[in-house]
């Protein structure tokens, strides 16, 4: 039986919904990188599994309103391209042993430093607010401007249709996206996954980014000096890693002159809910700019749970992370 490819099996979802509708997990996957990722897994069996699993779930999809299947293949991308990701960047990851098995409770990578010790890597693909209504919103929104892009082409001219798309709600303020985020991180959280040993939770951002910040993300505030004001801001990052509840969130202006102040922050950051991870990355990734990762460093992570205990030295993890990340801060606000 001939394999079908995943790049052909995206080119049909993607002409499926051309000119009719639109899908967020869709839309944020590109044919050029599932065709790389299909070049790359000819010679690397953790690629190679990876790209089937993405290939039955683009498979799955038959019709424009598979909203359930499109999310789980968004999910099996976001895992490829990190994996594919971290091997341009050098570091050659493993399925961890025994992940998939029947009750095995595991961190999905291995990455095995000099001196043999692992440090795992779990990942997570958070879903939009609301998923269960706004997927069929969304669409439904997309088909009414392909109806009305239709119809205004018939007479001469440019004619254009935009439509926003966003994870979070549209009234979101920065507190609610920062707690918000934080609620879907920690309900995809399994303990015993990351208890298994030292371990990086792995945070794709792709469907539920906030705001554009960039680096300034893993700042607990810095001062944006552009449009549309001059303002301190929170940074979503270090608010979703490492805030506190109660903590004032700063917000970006609309105008000079006007309030940067938001609520208040009500969910605890992700590292005081689970201390015994090593650390958070946050993975940016944008329809025509480079993948970004993003790392806070927990150097005072508790290391009494862990089912494995870990053999790296804080100098190696910090190394690892250094290397590794676009960008990376620690709990102490030291960025290197």
């Amino acid at each position: 039986m001939t394999k079908t490819s995943s790049s052909l099996e995206f080119e049909r979802i993607y002409t499926m919904l051309s000119d009719l509708t639109i899908s967020l997990p869709i839309q944020l996957m590109t044919r050029e990188r599932i065709k790389q990722i299909e070049k790359d897994a000819a010679d690397d069996t953790t690629l190679a599994a990876l790209e089937k699993e993405l290939g039955k779930n683009l498979k799955a999809v038959k019709g424009p309103e598979d909203h359930i299947q499109m999310g789980q293949t968004y999910e099996a991308y976001a895992e490829a391209v990190f994996y594919s990701e971290m091997k341009r960047r050098g570091f050659g990851l493993k399925r961890t042993q025994g992940t998939g098995d029947h009750g095995a409770k595991r961190p999905d990578f291995t990455y095995t430093f000099l001196n043999g010790k692992p440090l795992y890597f779990e990942v997570k693909a958070l879903e939009i607010v609301d998923p269960i209504t706004r997927h069929p919103a969304i669409a439904e929104e997309g088909l009414e401007k392909a109806a009305d892009l239709a119809e205004r082409a018939r007479k001469p001219g440019v004619h254009f249709s935009a439509q926003e798309l966003w994870g979070h709600l549209l009234t979101a303020s920065p507190n609610e996206r920062i707690d918000t985020a934080i609620s879907k991180i920690k309900n995809n959280v399994k303990v015993g996954q990351i208890r298994f040993g030292p371990t990086i939770l792995v945070v794709d951002m792709g469907r539920l980014s906030g705001i554009a910040q960039g680096t300034s993300g893993l700042l607990p505030v810095f001062f944006h000096d552009g449009p549309p004001a001059e303002s301190c801001v929170t940074g979503e990052l270090w608010q979703i890693a490492l805030g506190q509840r109660g903590e004032r969130i700063f917000a970006l202006p609309e105008f000079d002159g006007a309030s940067n102040l938001s609520g208040h922050q009500a969910e605890p950051g992700i590292l005081w809910q689970f201390p015994e991870l090593v650390g958070i990355m946050f993975i940016l990734n944008r329809w025509s700019e480079p993948t970004e990762l993003l790392t806070i460093y927990n150097r005072s992570w508790d290391k009494r749970p862990l089912q494995n205990p870990c053999g790296l030295s804080e100098h190696e993890i910090e190394k690892i992370l250094h290397d590794v990340s676009d960008a990376l801060n620690n709990e102490r606000n030291e960025t290197v």
